[in-house]
């Protein structure tokens, strides 16, 4: 995630606190129905093919065949970039499909062809095609998400509630601003977010050192989409990781029902490294709340 991403001799400088809810997410909890299972929290990172993986979350002598397979057994979601750059084919999203554990979420990006589209309230064959394959991941379709772009400002809102209207209803959706008059203009962000809560799609929160307005914490539904950005070994990664543990554990005490945390690392043996700790502490501080695949819970540790 190159979005927000700044120099790291600066990071001494950012204050990295996280913002107290926004009231609409206070309003939000508090109406949620008491809920009639554990909630979910799905914690992965944004890529499984990467040959450094090998010999750190896959054992030594794997072959990428394999990849995916072990991935799923350790974290519980991944964020599919992939499918940000075209639709994937039928034939491959049933692989993925049949290669992940029980319980194991995908979360598809929508293409940039749509997504960064001069016309994007008029891209419904191509949101057809996408919505076509990811379907076919079945159970293991997590929230997908809608990426604009930073220049994507409030002055398109008709174009994206119009191509946001075509997404069946019930499917888990999220959206994710860029552009900073979304949260510099309170009444455009209003009107947007209201329209996500009547429609059950969520806003993505982003944690980047270089933009903090889009650290919104705003809810619109009763599953939270983070994305964290870290920042190559950096002792504030666990700091920053450590403050999101707390603030789920308090959602999920006042009825939120899912929550996805996606990690992000310039070096992905690093993000592996990142998930595993949010692992290991969610597992003793909210085990109470918290449901992962069991395989995900059990092979925390590394060979």
């Amino acid at each position: 995630m190159k979005f927000g991403r700044v120099d790291s001799s600066t990071l001494s400088a950012i204050d990295f606190t996280l913002p107290a809810d926004a009231p609409a997410t206070q309003e939000l909890l508090a109406s949620l129905p008491q809920p009639l299972q554990k909630p979910c929290i799905y914690i992965g990172c944004s890529v499984w093919t990467e040959r450094s993986l090998v010999g750190r979350l896959y054992p030594p002598g794997t072959t990428p065949s394999n990849y995916l397979r072990l991935y799923s057994q350790r974290f519980s979601a991944v964020e599919l970039n992939t499918t940000f750059y075209g639709t994937p084919s039928i034939e491959r999203v049933q692989k993925w499909q049949k290669s992940v554990t029980p319980g194991f979420k995908f979360c598809p990006k929508v293409p940039q062809q749509i997504s960064h589209s001069s016309n994007l309230g008029e891209q419904f064959s191509r949101l057809d095609t996408f919505l076509a394959a990811i379907l076919h991941l079945q159970d293991t379709l997590g929230m997908s998400f809608l990426q604009l772009p930073p220049y994507c400002s409030p002055s398109r809102m008709g174009a994206i509630q119009k191509l946001l209207a075509q997404v069946p209803a019930k499917l888990p959706w999220a959206v994710e601003f860029r552009h900073p008059a979304w949260f510099s203009d309170q009444v455009a962000q209003q009107d947007m977010f209201d329209f996500l809560k009547r429609r059950g799609m969520a806003v993505v929160i982003s944690d980047v050192a270089g933009r903090r307005d889009v650290l919104h914490q705003t809810l619109t539904t009763s599953c939270a989409f983070i994305r964290f950005q870290g920042y190559a070994a950096q002792p504030s990664n666990y700091t920053r990781l450590d403050a999101w543990i707390a603030r789920l554990h308090a959602w999920l005490e006042q009825g939120l029902q899912q929550a996805y945390l996606l990690l992000h690392e310039k070096d992905e043996a690093l993000c592996v490294d990142l998930a595993l700790y949010v692992i290991r502490q969610l597992k003793q501080r909210v085990v109470a709340q918290l449901l992962l695949p069991s395989t995900a819970s059990e092979q925390a540790s590394l060979f």
